[in-house]
């Protein structure tokens, strides 16, 4: 009696070698043998070879438990890629950016070195991430799921302790895939408040435990492997259990080791040390280059390289350790910092400074007022300006009703009207900011001011114009009011500060459009990322609206004790600022094109409810900025139609508000709005113009 040995390889090879039982084939009668009294036939064997296979559906079906797993494991790894290359993308955009924000001649800090060193390690060590990630996602779709995973891990477990099988790593990795979302679930929905809506955060917990589990198979496979890649025997042995991994699910001991195991190459430690140093070399240079001249792209070129040379020195000790996913990671981190930088730096460029030019009656370079009063030169100007009206006033007979936000006033409750601000009186304030000192913004606002209700006013306070979101204060005591005026983006440091506070959450946004990351993961997790506690703590970034907060606390009890109600308005990070603040100290605030506050909230010790009840944000519609996080309070859209950087500036705004709402205080806009507008533009019957 013979027995069949050797048989066709499966392409299907776990399902051929569970046909097997103990070397004998099992045939088609179910009796585990095959027997001939001679020499084998060619139709036995060809017979033989037919009974070696399943149908694919056979297949799917006999290992159901596998194929689903399959189906979930590549969701929560790829998802937990998305999340985690967000937030460490967006965690070394920001300490990069913070890094650049540092104002010039503060010297070396701990903050300084720290970020200098950092930046390019955690790039580094989110390419490692990255890399190995896309193995274990790729591992998890692979037949049989988690193979390598499985075989990784018995290894490095095995020089622990010799006794560890893949029957026992399966067991603790399918407690995992199913354990951890399960509890998730349970604790999501037992601290969930909503009885309405239980279900999504039954399902947001569920995913954020597969994110959970992601993370940790992902940490522990990067430990393993670098443990297991550098040593050749280990390597071999690694290779082989793979190679005879069994179905997940079935807890089979895979006890096959190599018979010959090949010596392979050892790690080239003279050449890992040599790329280690220059790695160093080029980050002492960067500090020298960062402390003495405080240039960006010597920072920059200087960091990319050192990470270069440090990964260099990770391939010679662990060579499948970084792969192209190294070089993919590299890229997407230059292209994310340069394009943050330039959208950023396009804001400096929508600001008021911007229009900085020689004024006709003084022959000085001055930013000109957004729109002149009464008593001014200019407002007699005979110019045609588009045939735009000197001043313009709503009219009941109007073709369109105009902006509800145009209807609203800000004052003294009980005063009358008149003794109260619109939204133009507040664009004027939130443009009084942008002055460049003290002399710049008596003029400006006496140019815009004089001649109407609000002449009678008194500069308080003005701010050091270095400062990141400058602030002025102006009171107008028969108006019983004081307003805080916040600058926005301006300059290159304020568009560094604009960074550093806002490019983790523009990170995670830029990554919900590849993958559902900001609609799966719970809000309170979302907000704690983007809390930014390291980088407060080694720059210092509180100091940037603290300080306002401290000043505008202080100025509310002052205008309390006049009999004064206190007031808030900024444009762009300045308009964010006025909503963080007043939402805290419990004033009303007025932001124009900020970005959002949603996600970023806690940062600022703040709450949804404060913003519910003191802020209102106008909203142009092709404004990018606004849409940075997420808005909430009182939102105004205002139609723009022109390019994002044009939407974004003051200007153009208040240009929008005026034309369909006009101005009670019979300003003249026509010198600043007649680059956008013309006489069919503006929201009056055509008759009485």
């Amino acid at each position: 009696m013979a027995t069949m040995a050797a048989m066709p390889t499966s392409p299907h090879r776990y399902e051929a070698q569970d046909l097997e039982a103990d070397g004998e084939l099992v045939s088609d009668d179910g009796s585990g043998s095959a027997e001939s009294s001679g020499s084998t036939s060619a139709d036995e064997v060809a017979k033989a070879e037919t009974s070696a296979y399943l149908h694919p559906d056979d297949s799917m079906h006999q290992h159901w438990y596998e194929t689903t797993t399959r189906l979930r494991c590549v969701f929560y790894v790829f998802f937990s890629l998305a999340v985690m290359m967000a937030i460490a993308m967006g965690t070394t955009t920001e300490i990069f950016f913070s890094l650049m924000a540092t104002p010039p001649g503060k010297g070396l800090t701990f903050g300084v070195v720290v970020a200098v060193v950092f930046v390019p390690l955690f790039l580094l060590a989110t390419a490692v991430y990255v890399d190995e990630c896309v193995d274990v996602g790729l591992d998890a779709a692979d037949r049989p799921c988690f193979g390598l995973w499985r075989a990784t891990i018995t290894t490095a477990a095995k020089c622990i302790n010799p006794k560890i099988c893949t029957d026992h790593v399966e067991k603790f990795l399918v407690a995992l895939i199913e354990g951890l979302p399960i509890i998730f679930a349970i604790v999501t929905i037992s601290m969930s408040s909503s009885l309405t809506y239980w279900y999504k955060d039954l399902f947001r917990g569920y995913c954020l435990g597969g994110l959970v589990f992601a993370l940790l198979v992902c940490l522990m496979y990067i430990i393993c492997h670098i443990f297991v890649g550098h040593n050749p025997e280990r390597d071999e042995l690694m290779a082989c259990t793979y190679h005879n991994m069994r179905p997940l699910g079935k807890f089979k001991r895979v006890i096959k080791c190599p018979q010959n195991p090949e010596g392979g190459s050892e790690p080239h430690w003279g050449r890992c040390v040599m790329y280690f140093f220059i790695g160093v070399v080029l980050e002492v240079l960067v500090l020298l280059i960062f402390v003495i001249f405080h240039q960006f792209h010597c920072v920059f070129i200087g960091q990319l390289l050192a990470t270069v040379f440090w990964a260099l020195a990770v391939r010679n000790y662990a060579p499948r350790l970084l792969g192209k996913a190294f070089w993919f990671t590299f890229v997407f981190f230059i292209l994310l910092t340069v394009g943050l930088l330039v959208g950023t730096l396009a804001q400096t460029n929508a600001a008021p400074e911007a229009s900085i030019e020689e004024d006709e009656f003084t022959h000085k370079k001055s930013l000109p007022p957004l729109a002149f009063g009464p008593d001014t030169p200019e407002y007699q100007s005979t110019e045609d300006f588009n045939g735009l009206p000197l001043s313009l006033t709503f009219s009941p007979w109007a073709p369109l009703p105009g902006y509800p936000v145009c209807k609203t006033l800000w004052g003294f409750p009980g005063d009358a009207n008149e003794n109260s601000l619109t939204i133009l009186d507040l664009a004027v304030l939130a443009f009084a900011s942008s002055f460049r000192d003290t002399f710049g913004i008596r003029n400006g606002l006496g140019r815009m001011l004089n001649g109407t209700a609000l002449g009678d006013w008194q500069l308080l306070e003005v701010e050091d114009g270095r400062t990141v979101g400058r602030w002025v204060v102006i009171a107008l005591p028969k108006m019983k009011l004081r307003v805080i005026s916040v600058r926005g983006t301006s300059n290159v440091q304020d568009a560094f500060a604009d960074l550093k506070l806002y490019s983790s959450v523009a990170v995670l946004q830029f990554m919900a459009i590849l993958t559902p990351v900001l609609s799966l993961m719970p809000v309170s997790v979302t907000r704690r990322l983007v809390n930014s506690h390291l980088t407060n703590t080694l720059f210092g970034n509180k100091a940037i609206w603290d300080r306002l907060q401290h000043a505008a606390a202080r100025h509310k009890k002052e205008a309390r004790d006049k009999g004064e109600i206190l007031l808030m308005t900024g444009h762009s990070l300045g308009g964010a600022l006025v909503g963080a603040v007043s939402s805290v100290i419990k004033v009303d605030g007025i932001g124009f094109s900020p970005p959002g506050l949603y996600y970023q909230v806690l940062k600022y010790s703040g709450t949804l409810q404060g913003l519910y009840d003191s802020f209102t944000v106008i909203q142009p519609s092709n404004d990018v900025v606004p849409r940075v996080d997420k808005q909430r309070g009182m939102i105004e859209w205002i139609d723009c139609d022109t390019p994002p950087a044009t939407c974004h500036r003051l200007t153009h705004t208040a240009c929008e508000l005026w034309v369909k709402c006009g101005d009670a205080r019979k300003r003249s806009w026509r010198q600043t709005c007649s680059e956008w507008y013309s006489k069919s533009d503006v929201n009056v019957p055509q008759a009485e113009l």
